[in-house]
This record gives structure tokens, C-alpha cells and sequence, in this order.
């Protein structure tokens, strides 16, 4: 009698490979899949992501439950994920992703969440608003020579400002990341 063997698996991944049974997919197509799956605060870089989940793949395959579809090989190959193993029982871990960031469940109340997500916008737009101010006094005094040295020292003075409403950004978005999940 064939004993059951028990495989910790990333639970984000499990779920996606589970939604489509029998069907093809590539490790880049399974990565922006999983990539919708964790709140945009949270996100990793794609190519953590795709490591992460091919290093998972390979698992996976080794333990036969997905194939590589048609034999593929190489970049881009393509998976097909076989949910009728019975030799293999998937038990779901924590995706290292989320994790890594502290998810927790939200301390604050929706009101406040959405007081801050607004702060957020409100800090973005007037970040975006100075540094284009400064963008365009360096613009000028690049393509009219003549006004550099009246054009130079408000181009200075704009760049200097922007340093504030980037911080208060950042501070708006530490406090969202380590607080609270965005509404």
C-alpha cells in the first residue's frame, strides 16, 4: 500500500493551479496571476515572483503533479497541472510574499483608511505638480541660455520644495503599509 506523500505548497499558487484544471500555462502566465492576488502595497518585483514560483513549479513536477504540457522545454515552456493525483496530498503554506511585509488584518477603521488613502492621493498629486514646476524652470533655462542665471535660482527653490511633499508621501505610505491594508 502506497503511502500518501504530504507536499507544503505556496497557498496563492495551490488556488490558481486549482482554477484551471487541465489546462496549459507558462510560469510568466501563473506569475502575473499571482502577482493580482497580493495587495498592490505588498507587491514584490515580478522577478522575485517569477523565481519563486518556477523554483515551486519544479516541486511540483517532480512530484508529478503537473507536467510539462507536450514536452516543452526551455523559456516559456508550458505546464499543465493534473488534479487527479492521489498520490500526493497538497497542504497549503503561507505565501512568502505577504509574509515578508507583516500582513496582518487591518488596525484601523475604513474611515480612517480612507482618509489616508485620499492624504495619499492629495501628497502624489502635489508631489508630481512641484517636481513638474521644476522640470520646466530646467527646461527653460536649457533651451533660452540667456535666462539661466534669472531662471536658475527659482529652478533650485522648486526642486528644494518638492523634498517635502515627498516625504509627507512617504510617511502617508509607510503608515498604510505598516498599519493597515488600503481600503
Amino acid at each position: 500500500m502506497k503511502k500518501t506523500q504530504r507536499l507544503h505548497v505556496d497557498k496563492i499558487l495551490i488556488e490558481l493551479l486549482r482554477r484551471q484544471p487541465d489546462t496549459p500555462f507558462s510560469n510568466t502566465s501563473i506569475r502575473d496571476m499571482y502577482l493580482l492576488q497580493i495587495p498592490e502595497v505588498q507587491r514584490p518585483s515580478r522577478n522575485q515572483v517569477r523565481k519563486h514560483i518556477y523554483r515551486e513549479l519544479l516541486r511540483l513536477e517532480k512530484a508529478k503533479v503537473i507536467d510539462r504540457y507536450e514536452g516543452s522545454t526551455g523559456r516559456g515552456c508550458k505546464f499543465i497541472y493534473r488534479s487527479n493525483n492521489q498520490d500526493v496530498s497538497l497542504e497549503a503554506k503561507p505565501s512568502p510574499f505577504r509574509a515578508a511585509y507583516g500582513h496582518v488584518e487591518s488596525s484601523m477603521d475604513g474611515d480612517t483608511q480612507r482618509a489616508l488613502q485620499e492624504d495619499l492621493s492629495k501628497r502624489k498629486v502635489e508631489l508630481i505638480a512641484s517636481i513638474g514646476e521644476a522640470e520646466e524652470y530646467q527646461r527653460l533655462y536649457q533651451k533660452y541660455p540667456a535666462l539661466r542665471s534669472a531662471v536658475k535660482e527659482q529652478y533650485l527653490e522648486s526642486r528644494e520644495r518638492s523634498t517635502k511633499p515627498l516625504g509627507q508621501l512617504r510617511a502617508v505610505e509607510s503608515v498604510i503599509t505598516k498599519i493597515g491594508s488600503p481600503a
